[in-house]
């Protein structure tokens, strides 16, 4: 079963040498204004912000403190200049790619001038992510000169000055450290369990934890004395980078002594990451510069009901959580049968389905459940969409519409549906 749900932007690689940490200008940048987050087309779970070239276009961008440097999408190439080289990449989540190299261009958030490491470069973002509207991502060669706020239940990101707040109640502190070469932040914590463990800070993760897989199965054994109400779901699968890692989904939690509620836990064999799905649950103050993150807690309660990063932030409901687990098999035994609209039986037999296959809009559990997932071919720029719908709870999945997309989401092709397949 493939990844159909999470993915974050974090990249590694070649990219760490981009990013100009040696030769930081220690002046301070200017402060951006405060703004709200971006109106989520798509239903995914980002923080999503607009900001804009010296041409004034408002882009869509993600911030990712989970990536070392900022990635914008191939089309905004023409406006880049030269390009200075190829660089060779490492998606966590995704794979290795190779990537443009360009000179930073000036970059605003309102009409604040963002500071940036010198060099950014350019992919296809298209393919990572369910937005066409996509046009770049943020990382921390921008993100770690800046005192960041994310404030979900107010709907808000804000910039604090790094040296001065005092008088702020912001929650409890947790002195940041870079791994990564000095790249990406992280904290030494008890936040989920009586240990200290080290754990990246990855707004660019849809999880709210990720675990290496010893100590993924040492708290899994803990999982019946943690766990409250209904137990666990687990499932394993093969994500975009071509490993096998398991996911417990838990309905409600006690963490470190305190409850939590609809608490997704993955298995990675990279590093411990806290994701933004926890993140969110709190308002979380980021001071790069100064090297600490504050949480102010919620109880472990998300702010979903408050409408705040996006339409659907956190409304993670068990039976969608099946239902998309589920509705995945369906794609995929369709296309083992050779009844998968625009993908063959070989492209099956290759792993080009399994391993690019993804959601695109998530609803929470009203019926009917509307989901659209996409795939993705070797050598093909078309996106392979499929509405998935269950009318009722309990009731049959089926497949009711199929249709190709170019990158940007124009319709290239409809395909007939036997009605009731599934």
């Amino acid at each position: 079963m493939c990844n159909h749900r999470f993915w974050h932007f974090g990249l590694m690689g070649c990219l760490l040498l981009l990013c100009s940490c040696a030769t930081q200008n220690r002046v301070r940048p200017l402060i951006p204004a405060e703004v709200a987050f971006a109106e989520d087309i798509t239903n995914d779970e980002r923080v999503y912000l607009t900001v804009h070239l010296a041409d004034g276009k408002p882009l869509l961008f993600i911030a990712d403190t989970g990536a070392t440097g900022t990635v914008l999408d191939k089309s905004l190439e023409p406006v880049l200049g030269k390009c200075l080289a190829k660089t060779h990449v490492n998606y966590p989540f995704f794979g290795k790619t190779n990537l443009s190299v360009y000179v930073a261009p000036k970059l605003y958030l309102g009409n604040t001038l963002l500071k940036l490491g010198r060099r950014i470069m350019t992919d296809d973002l298209g393919r990572l992510s369910n937005s066409p509207a996509l046009m770049g991502i943020l990382g921390m060669d921008c993100l770690r000169y800046y005192c960041i706020q994310l404030d979900p239940a107010a709907g808000k990101v804000r910039f604090l000055d790094p040296d001065d707040l005092a008088g702020r109640n912001l929650g409890e502190a947790f002195p940041l450290s870079f791994s990564l070469f000095g790249k990406l932040p992280s904290i030494h914590t008890n936040l989920f369990w009586p240990a200290k463990t080290g754990f990246g800070i990855d707004t660019g993760c849809k999880f709210d934890a990720v675990l290496k897989p010893s100590l993924f199965r040492r708290e899994l054994e803990k999982l019946p004395d943690q766990t409250l109400g209904e137990f666990n779901y687990s499932r394993q699968y093969t994500n975009f980078a071509g490993a096998l890692v398991s996911e417990e989904f838990l309905p409600a939690i006690i963490l470190n002594g305190e409850g939590c509620t609809n608490f997704v836990l993955e298995e990675w064999p990279g590093q411990n990451l806290i994701g933004l799905r926890y993140l969110a649950r709190h308002r979380v103050t980021l001071n790069f510069p100064r090297r600490m993150m504050y949480l102010q807690h919620n109880n472990g309660e998300s702010f979903a009901s408050r409408d705040s990063i996006t339409n659907s932030f956190s409304r993670w409901d068990l039976d969608v959580y099946r239902f998309t687990s589920e509705a995945v098999a369906l794609l995929l035994g369709l296309a083992e049968k050779d009844q998968l609209p625009g993908i063959a039986k070989s492209d099956h037999d290759h792993g080009i389905l399994s391993s690019d296959l993804k959601a695109g809009e998530y609803r929470p559990a009203v019926y009917p459940i509307s989901v659209v997932f996409v795939a993705t071919k070797e050598g093909d720029a078309s996106r392979y969409r499929y509405q998935i719908v269950q009318s009722s709870a309990g009731g049959k999945l089926e497949l009711k519409r199929a249709w190709r997309t170019d990158g940007k989401g124009r319709v290239l092709q409809e395909y007939r549906i036997t009605p009731g397949r599934g």
